[in-house]
């Protein structure tokens, strides 16, 4: 089945919850028009969907959840500050 790569707009709180088609995997988290997006690759045509959890933090500050994955590290204010985003799981 052809995959395309869509974006979600993600919370600028440390967590979010959003809904993807199974399956769909997280690629990149990054700032675009000062908003904090995440870039997936999916199947579109799936009906099925479930909740992920993506976190990012700042360089620096504690990972709390024992299961994540990394996703990226990415750069605002010209690069003065790091934020890294991962998908976690329960």
């Amino acid at each position: 089945m052809p995959k395309r790569v869509f974006k979600y707009k993600l919370s600028k709180r440390a967590t979010t919850k959003i809904e993807l088609p199974v399956g769909a995997q997280p690629l990149h988290v990054n700032i675009q028009d000062g908003e904090v997006y995440l870039w997936a690759l999916l199947d579109e045509k799936l009906l099925t969907s479930k909740f992920i959890t993506i976190l990012v933090l700042g360089t620096g500050h504690e990972i709390n959840h024992p299961n994540h994955r990394y996703i990226n590290t990415f750069l605002v204010n010209g690069g003065e500050n790091a934020f890294h985003a991962f998908e976690v799981f329960d």
